[in-house]
């Protein structure tokens, strides 16, 4: 049996039913939606090749080459979808880009051979509409916000803990923000993938609660938060933390001090043109010489002006500074949520 289905009935059903992307290794790879299986009806090659061929020599052409190309795959493409599906008794739901023919031709096939297939109407492209149009929704977003070191991702698990709604951008973006947010971390997914990771967590959340996350650039090493929340997140309601910068010094020390000098420097390199021709040579010799703290220090003078000049464009009447005395995550998030409230009341009339 062959249905289609819009994006609101195909999410729902995705978290029982196994997803099937038919796209290209290359467009899957783009971005894709989390949990889905690839299985190509074209390889990279031979989607350009039936492309350039609908381009030129029209669409009954193009068919034909496609169709010569998907013929032989097709026994070993059904065994692959009875293998996956087998324990859910022969159920997958199946998009391509658009919800055109790719997707189309193959859902029918497996309909003809007893699978039950439920075909996502517009395709992946829906799913990613849906996601910018989620996110222009009136959520009520709390930044945590401070100076580089002050623990802001510490603070933000010990809330998820708690039991508040909690977004950490830096894990799902797999780089923690700063010329060295890279170090320990895997590569960085693409933009379009960040933006699924991250939305698959915010489609859990409760959009009549708050929802707190980390003061970002727009940026996050290589990949972009969306327009929308960006746009959000500059005008929300915010948490800044203040810390005095010999504890934050500390607390770089302790996080990147384990890392390859060698990668140490090239993260000094990165930024020397901010931080100025004398202080980068100064930096870099003093993690020849093992003096991190020094580093550490010199750092954060760059770091804190580029903080203050951000925090500066903000609307003051959203901006609450709090003083924190240590690093301590569990000890600071117990000031952190004694805040709350009176955001929450300030921000959002009940």
């Amino acid at each position: 049996m062959l249905e289609r289905v819009d994006i609101e009935a195909f999410s729902i059903l995705r978290t029982d039913m196994p997803v099937i992307d038919v796209r290209s290794p290359k467009e899957y790879a783009h971005g894709h939606i989390p949990t889905a299986i690839n299985l190509p009806v074209f390889s990279d090659d031979e989607r350009a090749v039936v492309g350039t061929l609908y381009k030129k020599k029209g669409r009954e052409v193009a068919m034909a080459k496609a169709l010569s190309i998907t013929q032989p795959k097709r026994e070993k493409r059904l065994q692959q979808v009875l293998d996956i599906s087998d324990e859910n008794g022969s159920e997958v739901l199946v998009h391509c880009w658009r919800g055109g023919m790719r997707s189309g031709k193959f859902a029918e096939f497996l309909s003809e051979n007893g699978v039950n297939v439920k075909l996502l109407t517009g395709g992946y492209k829906a799913y990613r509409n849906a996601i910018h149009d989620a996110l222009r929704l009136p959520w009520k977003l709390i930044i945590l916000g401070g100076m580089t070191g002050t623990g802001k991702t510490d603070i933000l698990l010990e809330l998820k803990v708690k039991g508040h709604q909690v977004i950490c951008l830096e894990s799902i973006a797999r780089h923690k923000g700063s010329a060295f947010g890279r170090l320990g971390q895997d590569g960085q997914p693409t933009t379009e993938q960040f933006q699924n990771d991250l939305w698959e967590e915010w489609s859990t959340l409760d959009i009549s609660k708050p929802v707190i996350l980390e003061d970002e650039s727009q940026a996050i090493g290589s990949v972009r938060i969306p327009d929308e929340l960006f746009a959000e997140m500059r005008t929300c309601p915010v948490i800044n933390l203040q810390l005095i910068r010999s504890i934050r010094a500390e607390r770089l020390v302790a996080e990147y001090g384990k890392f390859d000098i060698a990668d140490l420097k090239k993260s000094v390199l990165n930024i020397s043109r901010r931080l100025g021709h004398e202080r980068s040579v100064q930096a870099v010799k003093d993690l020849d010489e093992g003096n991190l703290l020094d580093v550490a220090i010199s750092t954060l003078q760059y770091y804190d002006k580029a903080y203050t000049f951000g925090l500066n464009k903000r609307n003051k009447d959203t901006v609450e500074t709090i003083v924190i005395n240590s690093g301590d995550a569990k000890d600071n998030v117990k000031i952190v949520e004694d805040c709350l409230p009176n955001i929450e009341a300030r921000s959002w009339k009940r």
